[in-house]
């Protein structure tokens, strides 16, 4: 299996479409084996999504999302886990663990009155979504 984050620096960064890099992890077994980052920039939201397909990622976990890329995705069969935020090696392990739920990594913004990004991710089991 093979997990993109969009980053920037140590964090995910709070917009893919305006990411950076791209760490992408392999995974064995539910463990890392390798790791490889890739820079996204001079790319559109949908050339950044083409490119992560294109690394042969299964799943990808970032802050914010524009929907053209989301659809994108999802039709490209790449789950994506959106409106997670905070330290990337925090976050694989918390996505690995089955706890990325917690608040500490929602978003700043996605959980307000109405819901927002918090109440669509919630509806959404661990490992299987596709928006």
């Amino acid at each position: 299996m093979k997990i993109a984050v969009s980053t920037w620096q140590d964090q995910l960064s709070n917009v893919f479409d305006f990411a950076g890099f791209v760490l992408l992890a392999e995974l064995a077994e539910n463990k890392e084996t390798q790791r490889h980052t890739y820079e996204l920039y001079g790319r559109t939201g949908i050339e950044k999504a083409a490119y992560v397909r294109q690394l042969g990622a299964d799943v990808l976990i970032c802050g914010a999302i524009s929907q053209p890329a989301v659809m994108w995705l999802s039709r490209a069969g790449i789950e994506v886990v959106p409106y997670v935020t905070g330290p990337v090696d925090e976050v694989l392990s918390a996505y690995l663990s089955g706890t990325l739920h917690q608040p500490r990594f929602s978003l700043p913004g996605c959980g307000g009155k109405g819901g927002g990004c918090r109440a669509r991710r919630r509806g959404h089991r661990q490992h299987k979504t596709k928006i």
